[in-house]
């Protein structure tokens, strides 16, 4: 089975699997990558693939000696990890999109030309804008706090059990596995921007009320967005937002 480090030798490219514009291409810059005046857009088998092999090997790691686990298959809901990370996408990078359709512009119509029927498109294409984080550079604690949201809503992760003998790992984890995994998946990949989410140190919080609250939706984006700062410890750019 892979490694996080055979997985992804540059340690960014981690960060970028989980926190990427999902379904546009764009570099690590976040300039956009267009064709004939749209923009390009990712392979979807692709993008879903390399998280599930980022699953995988940390999902090895999470259960490494612990034989609570042995009985455990873990499951990966293909569409619902698609439309989190789309819906992610939508609203992280929606302002980001709006921004790179408006630059492009000149490209497609030329510096004289009449901008409204252009401008009305862009305003029909709206459905992939997403203004919940109007910033060109946002907090990674709000990127965060909007992806563990909607991997709270809709619930990819589960755990199947083999029909054998031995123990199983405590029931909260089982009911609370989605959230679990979810919040250590994120975990993994902010490591590059040497931040953390620092919840499962205090570990009755962490499963008894954290995991709780957002396994029932009690949470909601702009809730997780400002509870989130106190418990990320990281580096965080100044010109973020």
């Amino acid at each position: 089975m892979s490694t996080l480090d055979t997985l992804f030798p540059n340690p960014m490219n981690c960060y970028f699997a989980l926190f990427q514009d999902a379904v546009f291409e764009h570099d690590a810059d976040v300039n956009y990558v267009f064709q004939r005046g749209q923009f390009k857009r990712r392979d979807k088998t692709a993008v879903i693939m390399k998280i599930a092999e980022m699953a995988k090997a940390v999902y090895a790691e999470m259960t490494s000696g612990n034989t609570s686990f042995d009985r455990c298959e873990p499951i990966v809901d293909y569409s619902a990890l698609l439309a989190v990370v789309s819906r992610y996408s939508r609203d992280v990078y929606g302002f980001r999109r709006i921004k790179a359709k408006l630059e492009n512009l000149e490209n497609v119509v030329g510096k004289t030309a009449n901008l409204k029927e252009e401008i009305e498109s862009i305003i029909l294409e709206s459905g992939d804008f997403g203004f919940l984080i109007p910033s060109t550079n946002p907090y990674i604690h709000r990127e965060a706090a909007v992806l563990l949201y909607w991997f709270s809503v809709l619930k990819p992760f589960h755990l199947d059990f083999k029909k054998s003998a031995g123990p199983v790992p405590e029931g909260r984890i089982i009911a609370y596995f989605n959230e679990y995994f979810a919040y250590s998946l994120i975990n993994v990949a902010l490591h590059p921007w040497s931040a953390e989410m620092k919840l499962h140190e205090h570990w009755k919080f962490f499963i008894d009320e954290f995991l709780n609250q957002l396994h029932f939706r009690n949470l909601s984006r702009s809730s997780l967005e400002f509870f989130l700062p106190g418990w990320i410890k990281g580096i965080y750019s100044d010109t973020s937002k």
